[in-house]
């Protein structure tokens, strides 16, 4: 299995975790809305980000985090399965961007403490960048048994033309797993 197929598992067992730490959790709506009315994440979000924040999320935050739970579990499944596996990383990418602006960006810290700049979401945004621009993390997926099966769709679910690449990175990896 190539790196790239490698990140794409890992990447989605983030948002599985993340998910399940969530659906596991029955006041976690009731704790969200809490913690976005005393200002965590609006306080230190950047001016366009703090104001969505307040306009939408902040009057319905319980039904938005009800939406987190759905689009971590989503985007976790998708990613671990193949399964629409550009849009989930796109998916990853955006909402990870989202997360870290929500939490203030993008910045240097002293080194004190934990990483300021490499934070988790921007690694997960990173990563998920990877993963949508590689053909190679589709190989072992259910978009790349699709892709076989309607030559038309391999564009749309792989990143690249009809199999033949595909099938290529397939041999590749096999005399890997040969030689090893």
């Amino acid at each position: 299995m190539s790196a790239a197929a490698w990140m794409r598992l890992l990447v989605g067992s983030i948002w599985l975790n993340a998910a399940l730490e969530k659906l596991l959790n029955p006041d976690f709506p009731k704790q969200f809305a809490a913690a976005l009315h005393t200002g965590a994440f609006i306080n230190v979000a950047p001016p366009p980000v703090a104001s969505f924040m307040r306009t939408t999320v902040l009057p319905s935050a319980e039904l938005f985090a009800q939406l987190t739970r759905v689009a971590e579990l989503a985007l976790g499944v998708a990613l671990l399965l193949g399964v629409l596996t550009n849009l989930a990383a796109l998916g990853g990418v955006l909402y990870s961007l989202l997360i870290l602006f929500a939490q203030g960006g993008v910045s240097f810290g002293m080194g004190l403490g934990p990483p300021e700049f490499f934070s988790i979401d921007l690694v997960v945004a990173l990563i998920s960048l990877i993963v949508l621009l590689s053909p190679a993390a589709k190989i072992f997926s259910l978009d790349a048994v699709l892709a076989r099966r309607d030559p038309r769709l391999a564009t749309l679910l792989i990143g690249r033309g009809p199999t033949q690449e595909l099938e290529e990175c397939s041999r590749q990896s096999a005399r890997k797993r040969n030689r090893a």
